[in-house]
């Protein structure tokens, strides 16, 4: 819950016209009281983020030729991600190894 809190992935330009991550956003906000007082996290794929963690996105209409931000990320820093692959563009090529 804390990295779902650090997260930037809402703000990438990657899904900034993207329906379907507007709509797991809007969710996520009505669902983010009950997550946060019973500390559950929901389904990966209902989150429109932390890519790094969970892997490829699941919405279909986003778009790669818009600058990914993952090197701003405060978790970006925070697991040392510049030294595994792949090095952005997780919502694409999936989770940190």
């Amino acid at each position: 819950m804390e990295n779902l809190q650090k997260c930037i992935c809402k703000t990438c330009p990657v899904q900034a016209e993207s329906a379907c991550a507007k709509e797991k956003k809007m969710k996520v906000q009505e669902m983010m009281p009950k997550m946060m007082e019973s500390k559950m996290m929901p389904d990966p794929e209902m989150v429109p983020g932390l890519y790094c963690a969970s892997g490829k996105a699941s919405c279909g209409d986003l778009d790669y030729s818009k600058m990914c931000q993952c090197n701003e990320c405060p978790l970006w820093k925070e697991y040392a991600l510049p030294e595994g692959s792949p090095m952005g563009y997780y919502c694409r090529d999936g989770q940190a190894e």
